[in-house]
């Protein structure tokens, strides 16, 4: 069975350890659309929120992955342990390619 945390790569951790169990858990459909999910405790419970890359145009400032830290100093509590993960970018399939060579009759 997969699961969803094995679509991410942890790129920081500060004071608490990526927990997959705890991820996969509380995770949303909606959550999996966005480049970055940040996990950060508030009163020991963890609270997600997404994020995308900067480069992305079609997303609003508040979303973007530069505001993370931004994030994290105004709506986090100070210091509060967090995560940050990256989803693994999926190669693109091989679309099927149409055979010039063959005939049409």
């Amino acid at each position: 069975m997969v699961t969803l945390s094995e679509n991410y790569t942890v790129l920081k951790e500060f004071k608490t350890e990526f927990n997959p169990t705890l991820f996969d858990e509380k995770v949303v459909q909606v959550l999996l659309k966005y480049d970055f999910i940040v996990g950060d405790f508030a009163d020991n419970h963890l609270r997600l929120k997404g994020f995308f890359h900067d480069k992305r145009g079609d997303n609003k400032s508040s979303k973007r992955a530069s505001r993370i830290e931004k994030y994290l100093k105004e709506s986090c509590n100070y210091m509060c342990p967090h995560y940050i993960l990256e989803k693994i970018q999926q190669p693109p399939k091989p679309q099927k390619s149409k055979n010039p060579h063959k005939s049409s009759r």
